[in-house]
């Protein structure tokens, strides 16, 4: 049998109590309903197991001795559950002997209490590991945006090469047979921009820039600050075809933008851009982004401007490719 109690303060706290014993499961859930948790109780470790996906409580406290499915085991499941790994277990049991206390912290359980237990008692431990889940939630978010940031340019907002180069490879590796194009591009002209506005509207340019980038991007692509004005845009599943129209409407939008406008300019830029895809144009992410390289220059050598691939390069290669080129 499965009911909710609820505090008629509002509770932030969820505690799921499971335990056979109706007595024990009353004790308890008045006990913590007039902390002011809300709680919820199960009868037996199946029909918390039934619940807990979607439940997902902050505690468990939990019987080890009990019909069907023991504590112990219901616990081992509970870990063995991504979705419900973290969640911290307290062992609530009769049973002091030090084999079943062992065997509780090896299932994954944080802490025990014995039967009957006093209510300061059961408040300290509930507070202790609810505070302790939350700081470690908090470490794990710390980590996970300092990950994050790691891995992006604090100009563009874009990413870096460090994560160009772990990302793209991963994704070769994960889907060898889908299609995947790499677009090099370079600012038409950039020194004069630097010039005759400075450098500090240099850099505006270029993050301004990254933004018309980074809305025409369909989802599972991104885009890479490759140094000063360089990017690397990654178009995660696009084929030659669509990996070329998708380079031309970001050149056009590029070429159509008027930039620092917020500083009283109106500023017009083009970009050159060379395209290489994966698998038809090379097989491994050394050469793919040599060959978008390659394109780049023959987009620069024709003009600046356009869009070049690399699979038009193959069918007509150009003897002066590598002459020095004016940016």
């Amino acid at each position: 049998m499965l009911f909710m109690k609820k505090n008629e303060k509002t509770a932030d706290k969820h505690i799921l109590i499971v335990d056979d014993n109706p007595v024990v499961i009353k004790l308890l859930g008045a006990m913590l309903t007039r902390a002011g948790y809300q709680v919820t109780q199960a009868e037996n470790g199946r029909s918390a197991l039934d619940i807990l996906d979607a439940l997902l409580p902050d505690l468990i406290l939990l019987d080890i001795d009990m019909p069907g499915i023991s504590g112990l085991e219901t616990c081992r499941l509970i870990k063995e559950n991504p979705r419900t790994a973290d969640i911290p277990i307290i062992f609530v049991t009769s049973n002091d002997d030090k084999h079943n206390i062992v065997a509780g912290f090896s299932a994954g359980a944080q802490d025990y209490i014995i039967k009957p237990s006093t209510k300061e008692e059961l408040l300290a431990r509930v507070r202790t590991h609810l505070s302790l889940c939350h700081a470690q939630k908090e470490l794990k978010m710390s980590r996970a945006r300092y990950r994050e940031l790691s891995f992006l340019d604090d100009l563009t907002g874009l990413h870096n090469t460090r994560y160009l180069y772990q990302n793209l490879q991963a994704l070769l590796d994960k889907h060898p047979d889908r299609p995947l194009t790499v677009l090099f591009m370079d600012i038409d002209r950039f020194k004069l921009v630097v010039d005759t506005h400075g450098h500090l509207n240099g850099s505006r340019t270029i993050a301004e820039l990254a933004g018309v980038i980074k809305r025409l991007l369909p989802k599972g692509c991104y885009g890479v600050s490759y140094g000063g004005d360089e990017f690397v845009l990654v178009l995660n599943e696009h084929d030659g075809k669509t990996g070329w129209l998708l380079a031309e409407k970001i050149r056009a939008a590029i070429e159509s933008n008027r930039f620092l406008t917020s500083q009283g300019l109106a500023i017009h830029i083009t970009v050159s851009c060379g395209i290489a895809t994966y698998p038809d144009d090379a097989h491994d992410m050394v050469d793919l982004l040599g060959n978008a390289d390659h394109a780049l220059f023959e987009s620069k050598r024709r003009g600046k401007n356009t869009v070049v691939a690399f699979a038009d390069l193959k069918a007509a290669p150009q003897k002066d490719h590598f002459l020095p080129i004016n940016q």
